[in-house]
């Protein structure tokens, strides 16, 4: 561990956010400027008592889209699957969300995530991969496909439609409880402060992640409500209640992804591995690393080798990038 953390400070001397990047202090000490936290931060604290629903999201194209339920979600992974379409990874934790979806289907590369913070597994359907690692690693899973008519429902009539199928908080706590599963004893995915914390960096005012020709993900901070107003190809990213998206803290993760190699169009992500991203909130960006040493050990993740605490205040993105990706993070105007 100590040579990963020597390495992980010799990396972000080298990794920089925006086009004119700032010198990053040397001292760990020297990052932070807190503050008292506030009693709504105080509140919305995570005790993870219960363990989280990991629902994957369809975000195929727009049929994908209005999506329903994401704002009660606390932490949502956004990463690649087949034919440079994303999908969403939305956590939620002790909420009453009485309508979630689309649900779509799983890749074996996210149940890696959901482990990380013990969760109760919601999807529609599995790749052959997923549907293997899910019953290697018995994974506490919940299959929409399964129980489509009773705890997930069609929002159209028939079943062919990829875009259609939703169900609740609710249906799948039931369900897992049907299922035998504990529903206690969830575990913190992220280091999350206890207090206001305020890394300090260069300033990120946007940040514009093209994920393919077709869908282009920008955010864009509003120091009124100090928080990333997320866009969907310029226009802004709302749920079906008429929710706005917006981010208190956004993860990059830049990750190794390259074609599976089976005929397909799937691909494979190195989730066991080290590699370098930015930690972006509060208008500011810090270079950060990461590191997990097997598939089913924590994701961790490293500002100069000590460990990255991210606010539990809002919502929190992880944004799995690969290498070859042109993030772009402007900084003030």
């Amino acid at each position: 561990m100590k040579k990963i953390l020597l390495l992980s400070v010799l990396l972000l001397l080298l990794f920089a956010c925006g086009k004119q990047p700032k010198e990053v202090p040397t001292e760990p000490t020297d990052l932070t400027e807190a503050t008292e936290p506030t009693e709504a931060a105080k509140e919305s604290r995570l005790s993870f008592e219960n363990r989280p629903l990991a629902v994957m999201i369809d975000n195929d194209s727009d049929k994908s889209r209005p999506h329903a339920g994401l704002e009660d979600a606390f932490l949502l992974y956004e990463m690649y699957v087949e034919g440079n379409a994303t999908r969403i990874m939305a956590l939620f934790l002790d909420t009453d969300t009485e309508k979630i979806g689309p649900v779509r289907s799983s890749r074996h590369y996210f149940l890696d995530y959901a482990n990380d913070s013990n969760a109760l597994y919601a999807h529609a359907g599995w790749s052959p991969y997923a549907q293997r690692d899910i019953a290697r690693y018995g994974v506490n899973n919940l299959n929409g496909l399964v129980y489509d008519g009773t705890y997930f429902w069609r929002e159209r009539k028939y079943r062919g439609d990829y875009h259609s199928l939703f169900t609740s908080t609710q249906k799948l706590t039931e369900l897992a409880k049907k299922r035998g599963y504990e529903t206690k004893g969830g575990s913190a995915p992220l280091e999350y402060a206890t207090e206001s914390i305020t890394y300090m960096g260069t300033e990120a005012q946007e940040i514009i992640i093209p994920y393919a020709n077709f869908y282009k993900l920008s955010y864009t901070y509003n120091p009124q409500t100090r928080l990333y107003e997320r866009f969907i190809n310029s226009q802004p990213h709302t749920t079906q209640a008429g929710a706005a998206l917006a981010a208190k803290s956004i993860i990059i993760q830049v990750a190794k992804s390259y074609a599976y190699g089976d005929g397909s169009d799937r691909i494979q992500l190195e989730t066991a591995d080290t590699g370098e991203g930015y930690y972006i909130s509060d208008g500011k960006c810090s270079p950060i690393t990461w590191e997990r040493e097997e598939r089913r050990s924590k994701l961790n993740f490293y500002i100069q080798g000590v460990p990255l605490k991210v606010s539990s205040e809002g919502q929190t993105y992880i944004q799995v990038v690969p290498s070859k990706s042109k993030v772009t993070i402007y900084p003030e105007q």
